[in-house]
């Protein structure tokens, strides 16, 4: 199956809004929590968004054996149906409106396994490496519900019980079903460039890979444009800064770091490939690993390179030290800094520098109309693309730089590194997905804060020799004619004022439980257009960098699941 393309969630932090003349504004209830007898109706906020196999040795006994009809190779395009060629065009769209506040002009274009130890979670792998999901348990008892897990978001999400708009085939949390689950009665409502979600604040415990925090705020979706996120998945696992949590609370992965629960403040991802396997199908159970609090040594070999995230970071952010195409040199300018985001599919950057990465590809041109940001080259060139980050290299080949073939010359591919230019004043430059992320083991460390890469060993890394099945995209032509109707959307900014170390949490452990975190986050309801939740609480256990970010304004979140191509 061709992969859904799965835009990052991680919203853009700009210190200057900037007009919308596309249809990208977010309509956010502000999520706060309301004073007894206080009114439930929430404030609204507008934010605007214009024109982006073989399992480690340690767990051989569950390496899933593949069966004879999906051996690894070239598979018969032509047994394949056919994925929607739109899904292309969403792509740059849903990630310029993310860190880009919408300002490539794209808008017109659309209309817990407790035997494991703790901290370990399975990863689940949903069209061919489009996104990865993990398992989290919400309320008491627990229902259990497959996640995205994305390290470019900060709020979690959920279907909620009752949700009919999107969601009648989804699993659905039922808070009534819940002795833990408290109603904030703060309503949520966000909007995507491809749909809405909207539903209602809670706290209940959640929980995953064995350990819990009790009262984690997160939303409860009764309405879900169809099509936002796959079926097979109930909502988002935000994995990224408290500083981009619309709700205000501390995410659940942070309350951890910040007690005393985990013997390294940090996790690790192991993300497996599916995209050349032959007969893949729409969900594989076996797509990888996340480890919370600390590391497994079978998942990577050497040691991990480091590179501390710059002071001033909203994101998972890093500078690139180098890049090279073909094994040539890309000069990047002053056009360095990137998003290591596991909620996003492929690799944007500015255009020049695009245009200098296919230059080296012989026979490359850049796609026209629709797709003028894209680039195809010929489908028999053999892809040798680098980044380098604090000296540790990130290569990609054909397995993971070819999407397939989408014009009418089949024998030119587009490749996974597009055009994806970003305003003056934004934080980062680039957005680096999983076509980079499932060549290596990468983690993200809480103190200090920083990004690690290790390289991969050869139990788990995908074997050698494999031919990449490409996929023939037809109908392209015609597609890009059918295009979304603009709408002006009034400018408006929230003013927040956050730590990383302790802002609007107070960590505290079970003795009784000692896997278990109490979050208590104290939230005071605001008025006024501009105005956002005041939050402020103390950590009883918490090290390391406290760094405040205030008054900067949310302009950017995205998120949308296309219809996959059948195998």
């Amino acid at each position: 199956m061709l992969p859904v393309i799965l835009a990052s969630l991680l919203p853009l932090a700009l210190a200057n809004p900037v007009a919308s003349p596309g249809p990208f504004g977010v309509n956010l209830a502000e999520p706060v929590a309301m004073a007894p007898g206080a009114s439930s109706t929430p404030h609204a906020v507008q934010l605007t968004h214009t024109p982006a196999g073989i399992k480690r040795a340690r767990h051989a006994s569950r390496a899933k054996v593949a069966p004879t009809k999906r051996s690894r190779g070239q598979t018969n395009l032509e047994e394949r149906d056919e994925v929607s060629p739109t899904w292309l065009l969403r792509e740059e769209a849903k990630i310029d409106t993310r860190y880009n506040g919408g300002m490539g002009g794209f808008a017109a274009l659309l209309a817990v396994e407790l035997s494991k130890r703790a901290g370990e979670i399975d990863l689940e792998n949903h069209n061919l490496d489009a996104s990865y999901s993990g398992a989290v348990g919400i309320g008491t008892p627990a229902q259990t519900f497959q996640v995205v897990l994305d390290t470019g978001s900060s709020d979690l999400w959920i279907a909620a019980s009752g949700c009919s708009v999107g969601c009648v085939s989804m699993k659905q949390f039922d808070g009534t079903a819940s002795s833990s689950f408290v109603n904030m009665t703060s309503g949520f409502s966000i909007s995507y460039g491809s749909g809405q979600a909207a539903g209602v604040l809670g706290q209940d415990t959640v929980s995953m890979g064995g350990y819990a925090v009790a009262s984690q705020t997160f939303a409860s979706c009764d309405s879900i444009s169809p099509g936002l996120i796959s079926t097979s998945m109930s909502g988002i696992m935000g994995l990224s800064w408290k500083a981009l949590a619309y709700s205000g609370a501390s995410p659940w992965w942070l309350t951890l770091a910040q007690s005393s629960s985990w013997s390294q403040p940090l996790f690790g991802f192991y993300l497996k490939r599916y995209r050349d396997v032959a007969g893949a199908s729409n969900v594989e159970t076996d797509g990888g690993v996340a480890t919370f609090g600390y590391l497994d040594s079978s998942l990577y070999t050497g040691s991990i390179t480091y590179i501390d995230l710059p002071s001033d970071a909203h994101y998972w952010q890093i500078p690139i030290a180098s890049m090279s195409s073909q094994g040539q040199s890309i000069s990047l300018g002053s056009a360095t800094a990137a998003a290591i985001d596991t909620g996003t599919t492929l690799i944007g950057g500015p255009s020049d520098v695009v245009a200098s990465i296919y230059a080296a590809i012989p026979g490359s041109q850049r796609m026209t109309g629709s797709y003028a940001n894209y680039y195809e080259y010929p489908c028999a060139a053999n892809i040798d693309f680098e980044i380098t980050f604090g000296g540790f290299p990130i290569k990609m080949t054909d397995r993971d730089f070819n999407l397939g073939r989408y014009s009418s010359d089949k024998s030119m591919c587009t490749g996974a590194v597009y055009v994806q230019s970003m305003s003056s004043n934004a934080p980062i430059q680039w957005i680096v997905g999983a076509t980079a992320l499932k060549n290596v083991y990468s983690v993200f460390r809480y103190d200090p804060p920083a990004v690690g890469f290790a390289n991969l060993p050869g139990s788990v890394a995908s074997p050698s020799g494999v031919t990449t099945t490409i996929p023939v995209i037809s109908s392209l032509v015609g597609a890009a004619s059918s295009t979304a109707n603009s709408s002006t959307a009034s400018t408006a900014s929230t003013s927040t004022s956050a730590s990383r170390s302790a802002s609007a949490v107070s960590s505290k452990v079970s003795t009784a439980a000692p896997h278990v975190v109490t979050a208590e986050v104290t939230v005071d309801p605001t008025t006024g257009v501009n105005n956002a939740a005041s939050a402020s609480a103390s950590a009883s256990s918490t090290s390391g960098a406290s760094r405040s970010i205030a008054s900067w304004s949310v302009l950017g979140l995205a998120l949308a699941a296309i219809a996959a191509m059948a195998v």
